[in-house]
């Protein structure tokens, strides 16, 4: 297993190492598979400023206003479809 790293400089930059695949991304909110799970980071004008999944290194910038791990095989949505659940009903 590599190693897994995630270095925040001032809310903006986020350099980011052991990352397996990018599931999901626009400018709110990026959801990665790390080696050690899920990684969900939503924020503001997020973009991927660098992408090499061969060597799993990922380069972030824009506002993060939070940063979540989720299990292997947690729903990585499933706090989103609870809201939205709620709100229909």
């Amino acid at each position: 297993m590599a190693d897994h790293s995630l270095t925040l400089v001032n809310r903006s930059n986020m350099q980011l190492s052991g990352i397996k695949n990018v599931n999901t991304f626009d400018e709110d909110e990026i959801i990665l598979e790390t080696e050690l799970g899920y990684l969900c980071i939503v924020g503001q004008e997020l973009h991927v400023s660098m992408l090499n999944l061969e060597q799993g290194k990922v380069a972030l910038e824009g506002t993060v206003n939070s940063v979540e791990y989720r299990t292997q095989g947690a729903d990585i949505k499933a706090k989103g479809k609870n809201i939205l659940n709620r709100l229909l009903k």
